[in-house]
């Protein structure tokens, strides 16, 4: 025990309690002979009553120091993810069963002599487990989505990072298929770890569709693949058969043999949706007898169908390379028909390539019209048509190449651009570069990664354009893409707008053709650009302010399900303060089974749930500015019956060995677990512990000084003194 002083002049309060006392010496010197008698008293009273003020005012402190010794704690992990639910143990028991047996039998009498035990279940996540003299209590289930190993460890060392942990022991069958590496985390840990590996080393009898893929855009009336794979191992010389279906409708069926030794056979099958939309088809092989596992004999696959071809129009008021690359790549797309019109150089007016429409009507029957530096003295198409068709029809004009005169004023209105000066004569070339609409906007996404995309576009070469810009661009306008000569100036080279129910992009800029030819050899930049802004040229209705889309259409069973939303603001610009939440569904008109808030990160909002059951949901997104609603948008995907779990049957013995072995601890198995050691190494450890009580802060001493002072007064009132 200590007594401490917080104040550090004590000596100036040690001095002062000294004159203190001293003072009331004197003072009391001059009290009458008749109460001579209680001046000792007196004294006594008041001097004590002000060196106790004194001592307060030391702020005093009394510390208590003791020696602990801590009981070493054992962690225990047990897996209770679905692949501990495989019956294939001794005996033809579930892995999980016989994992706690072997604990309770073998492993832990001997560790709890010695330990503390403290269990936790994990899967994707954990939960504690009740240990009771060394006996560890079975999970209600084993029937996690995914195993997370380095969570396990992770989330044990934190619920032991206070005690002394002596080692850790993990019962798993090794499945690890979410996370981070498990070895980082377990020697993390810093003490020994000892695994008990449950479950057959060999591939057991079991067939499964290890992967089943299509294209997740298709287009209505036309084929489209679906590649299945099969595994099978246990089963040589029998044979099944693979089914598609849609909706419980068959649909397709194709036999294979199946394999005795795990190989894998590929399954084509070809579909053609009949109708734009969501068409979801479900794989599957029938369950064998004898199969570890049949979660893993469907697989669902997703496509969104579009409608059917894009009609085009090319129209071009002379010839050039870029009338010329672009037609061929629209044409080489089997979703878009093709037609062009062109006036021949240097022939009369009459002299055109092609039937231009003949009327307003015949103009409407295309989805999107492509302007190559039209003649607007005597153009193929009424600039009046052009304009109905945007913003009446809902088509998308694209407009390519510099302009050579001032466009009417009913092609104007509709532009991206605002000519507010006359057109230059002489022309520079300049490198293209996104703008910050542009690395997002999906026309100019030719790769997926943002930083990616950003560096092919910056390596394209040169296009040509004026020395000065004569145009301005319109306020509910987006630069997608800008040209920088020599002196640094950003000069607009792609831009789209929204206009009535349709769609405008203008590429002022000769010499595109060449990206066709140069670039970066992975990614064809001017084959995407084109297919990307055709498609959000023909996207029909206004924008959505809106959009939000799951990470995938099908999720695997106990995956995270991710979501990703974008919302505009009233000028289509996006908008990086909204509050967006999703809702999530089982059905349409269903109560949501989980709402989540979106986070904004970027040009996006995101979020994610997990251990959502398997089965179809539907989502919808609200969003608000400034407390005010933005708008709504829905999406649907499946979770799956399937997950990683089912992917492999067999224990992972070298995972799981390489954890015992980088912490100094020790794998075994039901076979050879008599070999476990009956010492486990653990230390008691000897600690100090510290506690302080401040005296200073105590109501008794307060009590005491009024009590010390109210007596003297007291007793000076009875003796008639003032």
């Amino acid at each position: 025990m200590t007594i401490l002083f917080n104040q550090t002049h004590a000596w100036v309060f040690l001095v002062l309690g000294a004159v203190a006392v001293a003072s009331v010496v004197w003072f009391y010197r001059r009290v009458p002979p008749a109460a001579g008698r209680f001046r000792p008293l007196l004294i006594t009273l008041r001097s004590a009553g002000l060196v106790l003020l004194c001592v307060v005012l030391l702020e005093p402190v009394l510390a208590f120091s003791r020696t602990v010794t801590d009981r070493p704690v054992v962690g225990l992990l047990l897996d209770a993810s679905r692949s501990m639910a495989v019956s294939d143990g001794t005996g033809g028991v579930r892995r999980g069963d016989e994992a706690v047996s072997l604990l309770n039998e073998l492993m832990l009498p001997r560790m709890a002599r010695d330990a503390e035990l403290v269990a936790l279940a994990f899967s994707s996540g954990s939960r504690e487990l009740d240990v009771d003299r060394g006996v560890l209590t079975r999970p209600p289930a084993f029937d996690g989505g995914v195993t997370d190993i380095a969570h396990g460890l992770e989330a044990l060392g934190d619920l032991l990072a206070s005690r002394n942990l002596g080692s850790v022991v993990i019962a798993t069958d090794g499945a690890d298929n979410r996370g981070a590496g498990p070895y980082e985390a377990a020697r993390a840990l810093g003490v020994p770890v000892f695994v008990l590996g449950v479950g057959s080393p060999e591939a057991g009898t079991d067939i499964g569709i290890e992967d089943a893929v299509t294209n997740r855009i298709s287009y209505a009336g036309e084929s489209v693949p679906i590649e299945v794979t099969v595994s099978s191992a246990g089963f040589a010389g029998a044979e099944t058969v693979v089914e598609l279906s849609e909706g419980g409708t068959t649909l397709d069926s194709k036999q294979i043999d199946l394999s005795g030794t795990g190989e894998e056979v590929r399954v084509t099958f070809r579909v053609t949706p009949p109708t734009p939309g969501v068409h979801r088809y479900s794989v599957s092989v029938p369950p064998a007898a004898g199969e570890l596992s049949t979660a893993n004999n469907s697989r669902v696959v997703v496509t969104t169908a579009m409608k059917g071809k894009i009609r085009v129009l090319l129209l071009a008021g002379r010839p050039s390379w870029d009338f010329a690359f672009l037609g061929r790549e629209l044409a080489t797309d089997r979703n878009v028909d093709v037609e062009s019109v062109m006036r021949r150089s240097g022939s009369p007016i009459s002299a055109v390539e092609g039937s231009p429409p003949a009327s307003r009507a015949e103009l409407f029957e295309y989805d999107l019209v492509v302007l190559f530096e039209p003649d607007w003295s005597d153009p193929l198409v009424s600039p009046e048509w052009l304009r109905a068709f945007a913003r009446d029809r809902g088509g998308g004009l694209l407009f390519a190449g510099i302009p050579r005169e001032r466009p009417p004023d009913d092609v104007a209105a509709i532009l991206p651009f605002v000519f507010d000066a006359d057109l230059p004569s002489s022309f520079r070339e300049v490198r293209v570069r996104l703008t910050e609409e542009g690395e997002s906007a999906p026309a100019t996404r030719v790769a997926e990664d943002r930083f990616v995309n950003v560096d092919v576009w910056k390596a394209l070469p040169p296009v040509r354009t004026f020395t000065s810009s004569p145009w301005s661009v319109r306020a509910d306008a987006s630069v997608l893409v800008e040209g920088h000569g020599p002196e640094g100036s950003a000069v607009p080279i792609v831009a789209g707008v929204r206009t009535g129910t349709g769609g405008v992009m203008a590429i002022l800029a000769d010499g595109i053709w060449r990206w066709k030819m140069m670039g970066d050899g992975e990614v064809d930049v001017y084959d995407r650009f084109v297919t990307n802004a055709a498609r959000w040229l023909t996207a029909r209705g206004e924008l959505e302010r809106v959009v939000v889309t799951p990470d995938k259409d099908v999720y695997q069973a106990g995956e995270d399900i991710g979501f990703s939303a974008q919302v505009y603001g009233s000028d289509y610009r996006l908008a990086s303060d909204a509050e967006v939440s999703v809702a999530i569904a089982s059905g349409e008109g269903a109560a949501p089974v989980a709402t989540i808030d979106l986070e904004a990160v970027g040009d996006y909002y995101r979020g994610s749930v997990r251990n959502l059951p398997p089965g179809p949901y539907v989502l919808r997104a609200t969003a608000s500015l400034g407390g005010e609603e933005v708008g709504t948008a829905a999406g649907e995907f499946i979770v799956e019956r399937f997950s990683l779990e089912d992917a492999e049957t067999r224990r992972r013995s070298a995972l799981l060995r390489r954890i015992a072995d980088e912490t100094g601890g020790g794998y075994y198995t039901p076979e050879t677990l008599d070999g476990f050691p009956e010492d486990v190494p653990m230390a008691w450890t000897e600690r100090t512990t510290k506690s302080e009580f401040e005296l200073w802060n105590s109501p008794w001493l307060l009590l005491g000084f009024v009590g010390l002072m109210s007596a003297e007064w007291a007793l000076r009132r009875k003796q008639g003194l003032p």
